[in-house]
């Protein structure tokens, strides 16, 4: 199998802001997985209210190709899973220099409030459980192929279901 192939069979996460309540369910699951408390404010997920749209918006590490946080690494605590994809940060090695919550484009990579430690998504070991527990499917787990032809399904529906 190649590279691109090896690619295509990868899973992501992927996000549908039009079909987020704003729960908040997902950071309660990934805060017990990872912790085992029920806290949001150390989940690996943020549901961000947009007040100016009346919308809340999931967001998620992209676990980028290229990742900003991987390459300001000073130290190399920020490698990829190999099997999950998932771009991971090895506790032993970093130095909580911090580089990589200024570098990531998408301001989810936190500090913990508990432990003061950099953190951020590490996909579950390849079972989020954000994806499994959204009742509406605004968070969901699928091969990097397949997620953008559902997001295209589910925007197709919502106009469907909207016209008179």
């Amino acid at each position: 199998m190649n590279d691109e192939e090896i690619g295509e069979k990868k899973k992501m996460l992927f996000t549908d802001e039009k079909r987020c309540t704003g729960c908040r369910t997902c950071e309660l699951a990934c805060a017990f997985y990872h912790y085992k408390e029920k806290n949001p404010s150390r989940a690996l997920i943020r549901i961000v209210k947009l007040e100016n749209k009346l919308r809340d918006v999931p967001v998620v590490c992209r676990h980028c190709g290229k990742a900003p946080c991987m390459e300001v690494c000073p130290v190399g605590a920020i490698s990829r899973n190999k099997d999950t994809g998932a771009v991971v940060i090895d506790q032993d090695i970093c130095i909580r220099c911090r580089a990589c919550v200024e570098a990531c484009p998408f301001s989810i990579i936190i500090v913990d409030p508990k432990t003061n430690r950099v953190t951020k998504c590490d996909l579950c070991g390849g079972n989020p459980r954000c994806a499994m527990v959204c009742p509406t499917g605004a968070v969901f787990f699928a091969r990097q192929d397949v997620g953008p032809r559902i997001l295209a399904r589910n925007r197709l529906e919502k106009k469907i279901l909207e016209k008179p």
